[in-house]
């Protein structure tokens, strides 16, 4: 990401321009997020953070393992569906 300031009308990198784009190149420019959203941001970051902190590692395990099944069988699904058609 790059970060950048608005300056008489003109955006102005704060720092250098990632090698693969191009002088012409569209690029999506977003305003950042203001210092009192940002507070309400790292707020609720520290209290996920201590929430997870209190979930079991046998939690964390089985959800992994879930979410793995579950990747296993939308590849197959795609695979039969592509060997399908």
């Amino acid at each position: 990401m790059v970060k950048a300031i608005l300056h008489n009308g003109a955006i102005q990198p704060l720092s250098p321009l990632p090698e693969n784009w191009s002088e012409g190149q569209e690029l999506v420019v977003e305003e950042a997020v203001s210092p009192a959203e940002r507070k309400d941001w790292d707020t609720w970051s520290r209290e996920v953070d201590a929430l997870a902190s209190k979930v079991a590692s046998e939690d964390f395990e089985r959800l992994e393992a879930a979410l793995a099944e579950a990747d296993q069988r939308a590849k197959e699904q795609v695979r039969q569906r592509m060997r399908l058609s």
